[in-house]
């Protein structure tokens, strides 16, 4: 599983055909420090080849209640988890699928941030925040608004005709998968050449996502703020 934690193994290699494992989650909250995780999907994929498929999905106990407010978003209920394994007890097959590939998320901070939390639990060593986040790519791409909601991931994908069902896990990490793909390319385009090794995709992607925090919290009285800054 080093790969997951040694960001130097990453640097060198070419980001086109790098393989890439996609995670979403749909939680109880946003708070990832308070709150659970109740649905997994992982989509391995490698980049720029359109190649995605659906490698895990599941739900998962929270040991605790979905608060109706979530409810409404995912619709995901508590009798729908009630028999679904624990994080833990599910924790093996899920970093089984993200080893020996490049993490992604189209909010790679959330899902990540709920990533860790719950590893955390378990007195598990954090992974890496080193991936690739298609939010940061859609912002740099479609800069036509910045109107609320316009960079949501059904928007963005609706733009580039992909239909899926939103905040379901597997639909949600199927068409990342594939917007990652239509993005990459488009922000070479955009960037004037194409990004040939993961390490000058990754320096890109810190210096936009400090750009776009900075015009985010000119916005977000008190956002929580984004972990560019600490790569």
């Amino acid at each position: 599983m080093s790969s997951l934690r040694n960001t130097e193994y990453w640097q060198e290699k070419r980001l086109y055909g790098t393989p890439v494992a996609v995670i979403d989650f749909e939680t109880t909250g946003i708070n990832c420090d308070n709150e659970r995780v109740i649905q997994v999907a992982i989509v391995h994929n490698y980049l720029g080849m359109n190649q995605s498929t659906i490698a895990y999905k599941g739900y998962i106990n929270p040991c605790c209640a979905i608060p109706p407010s979530s409810m409404k978003i995912h619709g995901i209920t508590n009798e729908q988890v009630k028999s679904a394994p624990t994080f833990e007890a599910a924790k093996d097959d899920i970093l089984e699928h993200l080893d020996g590939r490049l993490l992604a998320a189209y909010n790679l901070p959330f899902d990540f941030g709920f990533l860790n939390a719950e590893l955390k639990r378990l007195d598990i060593e954090p992974l890496s925040w080193f991936g690739i986040c298609g939010l940061v790519l859609a912002k740099y791409v479609d800069t036509q608004s910045v109107g609320r909601g316009y960079h949501r991931l059904e928007n963005v994908a609706k733009r580039r005709n992909m239909t899926f069902k939103a905040h379901d896990a597997a639909e949600d990490a199927l068409v990342t998968s594939r917007l990652l793909d239509t993005l990459l390319g488009e922000a070479s385009k955009k960037w004037g050449s194409r990004f040939k090794q993961v390490r000058e995709y990754w320096s890109f992607q810190r210096e936009q996502g400090i750009i776009q925090e900075r015009k985010m919290r000119s916005f977000v009285k008190g956002s929580r703020g984004w972990p560019w800054t600490d790569w």
